[in-house]
C-alpha cells in the first residue's frame, strides 16, 4: 500500500532506467512522410480525448478520416494500436507505448510553440482545471489575479479529467485526489464533501426533511463520477433507496444548473456551491456533507522554474481560507 505523500512533495519514479545503446543520429521527422505526421497527431488526440468523434471534432475531419489515418498508421506500423468496439476504444499495449512517446513529443511542441514566447517580459501559464473549481471558485476571482500580476498570461482549459502531464501540453493543473500524485509536486487546496442541493421551492414541494425522502425526487447523477450518489445514500444509511428516476448529465456544473431549474436533486460540492446558496438559486435540505477527496495545485517537479506558476501559485494558496497562516 502507498503512502499518501505530503503536500508540497514531489514523488519520484523508482523504477530502473533502461540503458540506452549509442546509435548513430538521426532526424526523425526527416523520415516520416507527412500522411505518416498527420497519422500521428490524429492518433494522438484520439488517445487523449478518447474518441475517434472528438478527435475529429478537434481535427476539424470526418470521423471516417481521423479511423482511415490511424488505420494507415497502424499498416505502417504492423501493430493494432486501438481495440475497438461500437461504443468506445481503447488503446492497445502496443498504442499505449506509442500514446507515450506521441503525447509527451507533441506536448513539447505546444510548449515550445506557446505564444508567449518570444516576448519580452511577459509569462504565460497554461492550466488544466476541473470545471466546478474553475467556474464556482477560479473565474470569479480572476480578475483580481490580472490586476495585480498584469505581466501573466493564463490559459485555462476545463476537463473533468485530471491533467497528464506525458500527454498534454499544461504546466500545471488542478485535480482531485488523496495527494499520491506519483512523481509530482502537489499542494493542497481544499478538502471536497458532497450534499445535496436543490432549487428552494423544489425541496419545499418534495418535502424534503431526511435522506429517505430523496425517494420522492429525481436524482441528478454526473456521468463521469457514477459512484458519487451510491456513496453519498451509503453514508447517509440509504444504501438502496430508488428514485422516482434518475437523470445524467456530464458534469457538476451542469448538475447544478439543472438543480437550479427544479429538474431534480444534484450533489452539491462543498466548498464551492457557497456562494450559489447565498443567492437563493439552491439550499441544502438535508444536513448530511460526505467527504470524497481533496483539490491540489500539481506540476511536474521541474516547472518549479517556471516563474509564471511560482506567482500563481503564491495568489492561489493565498486566496485560499484554509491555506492562510
Amino acid at each position: 500500500m502507498k503512502r499518501p505523500r505530503q503536500p508540497g512533495r514531489s514523488a519520484s519514479a523508482t523504477s530502473p532506467r533502461r540503458l540506452l545503446q549509442a546509435v548513430e543520429p538521426v532526424i526523425a521527422a526527416a523520415t516520416l512522410k507527412p500522411s505518416q505526421l498527420l497519422a500521428l497527431q490524429a492518433f494522438e488526440v484520439a488517445v487523449r480525448l478518447g474518441s475517434f468523434k472528438a478527435s475529429a471534432q478537434s481535427l476539424n475531419l470526418s470521423p471516417s478520416a481521423v479511423s482511415h489515418r490511424i488505420r494507415k498508421l497502424e499498416q505502417a506500423l504492423g501493430v493494432v494500436l486501438f481495440a475497438r468496439t461500437h461504443r468506445a476504444i481503447e488503446p492497445t499495449a502496443e498504442g499505449k507505448a506509442l500514446a507515450a512517446a506521441t503525447g509527451r513529443a507533441f506536448s513539447e511542441l505546444a510548449r515550445v510553440g506557446s505564444p508567449a514566447l518570444g516576448r519580452p517580459g511577459r509569462q504565460r501559464l497554461r492550466l488544466k482545471v476541473l470545471p466546478m473549481f474553475g467556474s464556482a471558485w477560479l473565474i470569479p476571482r480572476l480578475a483580481g489575479f490580472m490586476t495585480k500580476h498584469p505581466d501573466v498570461d493564463l490559459a485555462i482549459e476545463s476537463s473533468s479529467r485530471n491533467v497528464d502531464f506525458d500527454t498534454e501540453a499544461f504546466d500545471a493543473g488542478i485535480s482531485v485526489g488523496d495527494g499520491n500524485f506519483q512523481g509530482l509536486t502537489a499542494h493542497h487546496l481544499a478538502e471536497i464533501r458532497t450534499t445535496p442541493v436543490a432549487a428552494p421551492a423544489f425541496a419545499r414541494r418534495l418535502k424534503l426533511r431526511e435522506p429517505r425522502d430523496l425517494r420522492r425526487a429525481a436524482l441528478i447523477h454526473v456521468t463521469t463520477f457514477p459512484a458519487a450518489w451510491p456513496l453519498w445514500l451509503k453514508h447517509a444509511g440509504v444504501p438502496e433507496l430508488k428514485p422516482v428516476r434518475t437523470i445524467s448529465v456530464d458534469s457538476f456544473v451542469a448538475a447544478i444548473q439543472a438543480a437550479e431549474q427544479g429538474i431534480g436533486v444534484a450533489l452539491g460540492l462543498e466548498p464551492f456551491i457557497i456562494e450559489r446558496e447565498r443567492l437563493g438559486a439552491i439550499c441544502r435540505p438535508l444536513p448530511f456533507a460526505h467527504p470524497t477527496g481533496s483539490y491540489w495545485l500539481v506540476h511536474p517537479p521541474g516547472a518549479q522554474r517556471n516563474r509564471a506558476l511560482q506567482v500563481f501559485k503564491r495568489w492561489l494558496l493565498n486566496e485560499l481560507p484554509e491555506q492562510r497562516a
